[in-house]
């Protein structure tokens, strides 16, 4: 019989048992999970939909082929028909054979399971579903992990030969993978990192990030699964006599450590993160060069930009319109991501010398360029690569982002950036030119503009970026905007497409003009506008955002169904929306200590006050109380009710595990009900509405000490302005 004979008979003999099929249903059922006891992802409506059920079931799934695998193995030793098989195939054929039953059966009950949720998937994410985004998620985090269950399993029972001590192995495996490996994003096999999935603009990045993860498992494990193969019984003998015997089939030590070789390379060659110290370096020493600042002034700079949105590489050409006053050769540097290479440099024509000195630091590296004595030089540079991320965000890969659905790209990553320049900003210009699909639109952070050159021709589009800064933050997606007049503010609102029905439905021109009104007089005009201008900007990020002169932007999760339902920022969607909008003054306008007052001190409790107050001076005091100051206090009751708040002394005897879940469960509600209500009992004890206004007005307006060091608005400024105490607005 030859292997594909036996294997197809495995096959068959392993579907025939009832525990198989126990396994195959109870995947199909597993993802169920991800709704109620695992809500990593949290952010998205994909993440919630898809991810948290991917995860769920790669971790319960993992768990269930591991058993499945080590009694598929075990039970032909438990009935002794090991030594009838083993007469009649080669073991080696026949352990090979088993292994690859459970895989196929892994694909099989994983493939049921992507058609029997689809249909569910599809109707709850609605506008946002994507079929692409659903058979990614699911086959780059589920099906892996069964299949690494059953590898490693299959591995520990043909070392050991035990059901109980295989079992074991397995659990502390997947042990290390939620422990002592969870900050490494490469090792860990059933959790993979991937922290954020989002609903309207680009996965690949995070996706890319995931496959790479799955690849370097791949290598690992079938290295481990083929060095087993030295431990399959012969003969009767035991693990070293087997052993002493197997080793002579040369290719099976070869074969595993060819694949061990290949994980080995593939954890040290990863593509996605620099170099950077892991302590983060003075500005003061970035860029250093022997040219002084001043000697070489830069006039223009011009990049014929060619991202591969396929792949998500980045090539340019960058042209440097230079001056060199000095008379003498000089040395400028360059600051660009640590992903790309310089791949020739030229002046006038000519090649000139470069130098990379790899010496990556906070997701940037330096590039020397030497530059002869000529009055007037014109220097191109040629650069490209795959963009790596600051590694300290290994966890959360999130960006550059190069897609078909999505571009990101910041400063170093879309030019070489260089401090060692004099520019006059009043005559300088950032230009590029970049080609893009039809229905992607290019959005540049602050003043910068972006025109269509021409119609598009075979789906691609022709733009030119300006910019009169030295670099250029650029997003690119489905976007749309239009412009609100905003007390007195010319307000360009820019969103993805997919969310126009959500924000539709909410009439956000309305929410966007109330709340400037509202807090532009009670509060203070925003500082980053330029002039009475602001682009209002949605990126496919999660949690906050920035702003800067002309320009402010807000995470996706600003303005996601799952967001717009939070019944701690708002009453309805409209006023979570509200709610977000609002951060531009309290967490933007004002960046926040949060260091302070037990965990308590936010940019949410101001902000979730001035939604409150909002709402109060557009539906009435009743309106108000009813559906903010009585959840609040409600929740605060609750909380102050609860049996471990009420007995720190048992609190403090709990598991550190149970004591984090409960800390992580009042955590949100703390920020969002207990300090609003505090900041409330604040207003009533300085006087009513009106001081408490004007003392706002002050907090925001506030000038800043020579020293900086009232530049975050920390609890203790908020207090000494308020002229309280912490023990004033202690509630309980």
């Amino acid at each position: 019989m030859n292997f594909f004979s036996l294997l197809r008979m495995e096959t068959c003999r392993l579907l025939r048992t009832r525990f198989t099929w126990a396994a195959v249903l109870l995947t199909i059922v597993l993802p169920v999970a991800g709704f109620w006891n695992y809500n990593a992802l949290a952010d998205s409506l994909s993440g919630i939909t898809i991810g948290n059920p991917a995860f769920a079931g790669a971790f319960y799934g993992a768990i269930l082929f591991a058993i499945l695998t080590a009694s598929s193995f075990h039970n032909k030793r438990r009935f002794r028909t090991d030594v009838i098989t083993d007469s009649i195939h080669s073991p080696f054929h026949m352990a090979a054979a088993q292994a690859l039953s459970l895989l196929f059966t892994a694909l099989a009950a994983q493939t049921v399971m992507l058609i029997v949720w689809l249909p569910y998937t599809a109707a709850r994410l609605g506008d946002v579903f994507s079929i692409k985004l659903y058979l990614s998620v699911y086959l780059g985090v589920m099906l892996p992990a069964l299949c690494f269950s059953v590898l490693f399993t299959a591995s520990a029972y043909q070392v050991t030969r035990r059901f109980d001590l295989t079992l074991v192995l397995f659990a502390a495996f997947m042990l290390l993978s939620h422990t002592v490996w969870h900050e490494n994003w490469l090792l860990r096999w059933v959790n993979p990192p991937l922290a954020y999935i989002s609903d309207v603009f680009g996965n690949n990045r995070k996706l890319m990030s995931v496959g790479y993860n799955r690849l370097f498992w791949v290598f690992t494990l079938t290295g481990l699964w083929s060095l087993s193969f030295l431990c399959v019984r012969r003969y009767g003998k035991g693990l070293f006599g087997s052993a002493s015997r197997n080793i002579r089939k040369a290719y099976i030590p070869v074969v595993a450590a060819a694949l061990a070789f290949s994980g080995g390379f593939a954890y040290a060659a990863q593509p996605f993160l620099d170099n950077s110290p892991e302590l983060i370096s003075d500005f003061s020493g970035i860029f250093l060069s022997s040219s002084e600042v001043g000697h070489i002034s830069c006039e223009s700079i011009h990049v014929n930009a060619k991202p591969n949105l396929s792949t998500g590489r980045f090539f340019a050409t960058a042209s440097y319109s230079l001056k060199n006053i000095s008379g003498e050769c000089q040395t400028i540097s360059f600051g660009i991501n640590p992903g790309y290479r310089i791949l020739s440099a030229m002046v006038n024509g000519q090649q000139v010398a470069f130098r990379d000195l790899a010496d990556d630091d906070m997701n940037m590296k330096t590039i020397e360029v030497d530059l002869p004595a000529d009055a007037e030089i014109e220097l191109i540079v040629e650069y490209g690569g795959f963009p790596t991320e600051w590694n300290i965000a290994a966890l959360h890969q999130g960006g550059p982002e190069i897609s078909r659905d999505y571009i990101y790209l910041t400063n170093a990553d879309f030019s070489p950036n260089s401090t060692t320049l004099s520019i006059d900003r009043e005559l300088f210009t950032f230009t590029a030119d970049i080609e893009l699909p039809e229905g992607m639109v290019p959005i540049l952070f602050g003043t910068g503009t972006a025109e269509m050159l021409e119609a598009g021709v075979g789906g691609i589009v022709p733009w030119r970026l300006t910019n009169n800064s030295s670099s250029i933050i650029l997003y690119a997606g489905n976007y749309v905007s239009h412009r609100i007049d905003a007390a007195g503010i010319d307000v360009e609102f820019i969103y993805s497409q997919k969310h126009s029905r959500a924000l539709s439905e909410f009439d956000v021109d309305s929410i966007i003009r109330n709340v400037f009104e509202y807090c532009t007089q009670r509060i203070g005009k925003l500082s980053f506008m330029a002039g009475d201008t602001l682009k209002l900007i949605e990126i496919g990020s999660f949690g906050g955002g920035y702003a800067g002169l002309g320009s402010s932007v807000m995470g996706e999760d600003s303005f996601s169904a799952h967001r717009l339902s939070d019944r701690y920022t708002g009453a309805g969607g409209g006023e979570v929306l509200a709610h977000e909008i609002i951060h531009q003054w309290w967490g933007l306008g004002n960046m926040f200590d949060e260091s302070e007052s037990d965990g308590l001190w936010s940019a949410e409790g101001l902000t979730v006050y001035t939604t409150y107050r909002l709402m109060k001076e557009l539906y009435g005091e009743d309106y108000a109380i009813a559906n903010y100051v009585d959840i609040w206090r409600r929740e605060v009751d609750d909380y102050y009710n609860n049996f471990y708040v009420r007995n720190p002394e048992y609190f403090d005897v709990l598991p550190e595990t149970y004591r984090a879940n409960i800390i992580n469960g009042f955590a949100n509600m703390r920020r969002y009900c207990e300090m609003p209500l505090m900041i409330l009992k604040a207003e009533g004890m300085v006087g009513g509405e009106d001081a408490f206004d004007k003392i706002l007005y002050e907090i925001f307006n506030r000038e800043l000490n020579d020293d900086f060091s009232n530049y975050l608005l920390s609890y203790e400024i908020f207090l000494e302005y308020c002229g309280l105490k912490k023990e004033d607005l202690r509630l309980g």
